[in-house]
């Protein structure tokens, strides 16, 4: 589930425009002038929109991330630290409005190692960590995590973007944070992926995916398959194979389709997945990719 993303900012470097009169950007009829857009701190899925959190059954919590954006034209020239807190205030408003159908998450459920997260100098986005607990969520409820930005070291915090909510629910056996380590090759050049993926949970309201279906992004931040391509990695829970396929509902998956290109499968014990899939390009050629994403337990 690609969190079902509901992007405010573009690639995560977007602007948040006109959420002061003094940010606003000025036009004329031959071109915009940004030269008023200031930096503005916001959560990159943010806003009125709930964003899904499906976390996975297990007998370990899951360490859920969600980030923190830096909208501006440049990343940060400094670090900036970014304080976030629970929004109880903004959720009553939010769950009157829709006849009190949600429930706050019990701080029983989860934890969070630190409150305050650092954009590093150069950079966009930060992540807070939130250490769930899956088998609190088993019970029926509509969980929501509201949370708030309130403070961004001198950095003016989105009025639209500066608060978000996340439904909390549990997910399957494959959800998670892995490391994802590989190669894509395109005609003889060959890309290395080595980064941190989270795959996600796939929501199966009306039998849109399999239970045993996660998403993640396919290939690595700089390849061409990182735009708008999400992969469907389905599981057979006996055989331990897995079917890459092009996620159909996001990006541009419905376009660039992803086959299976040698052996995938998933170790349950190691919690790991071994693929090789492939795509044909713009350019009708085939570009093959091998992944290996290996789960990142919690630290100790």
């Amino acid at each position: 589930m690609r969190k079902y993303i509901n992007i405010a900012a573009g690639l995560g470097i977007g602007f948040s425009l006109c959420l002061l009169s003094s940010s606003c950007v000025k036009t004329n009829p031959n071109y915009t002038n940004f030269a008023d857009v200031h930096p503005i701190a916001e959560f990159y899925l943010g806003g009125p929109t709930i964003n899904t959190a499906f976390i996975a059954t297990q007998s370990t919590p899951t360490d859920y991330t969600i980030d923190v954006n830096l909208a501006s034209p440049n990343p940060a020239a400094r670090p900036i630290t970014v304080t976030l807190a629970i929004d109880t205030a903004d959720f009553n408003r939010m769950n009157d409005s829709v006849g009190d159908i949600y429930t706050l998450l019990p701080d029983s459920v989860y934890t969070v190692p630190d409150w305050k997260v650092t954009i590093a100098t150069g950079q966009h986005l930060a992540s807070l960590h939130i250490q769930v607990n899956s088998s609190g969520l088993n019970n029926g409820y509509l969980f929501i995590l509201p949370l708030k930005i309130t403070d961004a070291s001198g950095v003016t915090i989105s009025a639209n973007f500066g608060n978000g909510y996340w439904w909390v629910a549990q997910g399957n056996a494959w959800v998670g944070l892995y490391h994802s380590t590989g190669y894509k090759s395109d005609v003889g050049v060959v890309t290395n992926i080595n980064e941190d993926k989270y795959l996600y949970y796939a929501d199966t309201t009306g039998g849109a995916y399999p239970s045993n279906t996660v998403i993640a992004r396919a290939g690595d931040d700089v390849t061409y398959i990182d735009y708008g391509v999400a992969m469907d990695l389905t599981i057979d829970p006996v055989t331990d194979t897995v079917a890459v396929t092009s996620d159909p509902n996001q990006g541009a998956g419905a376009k660039t389709v992803l086959f299976n290109n040698g052996p995938c499968t998933y170790d349950p014990v190691k919690k790991t997945f071994t693929l090789n899939y492939a795509y044909v390009n713009a350019y009708g050629n085939t570009d093959s990719l091998h992944e290996v994403l290996v789960w990142k337990p919690l630290p100790q």
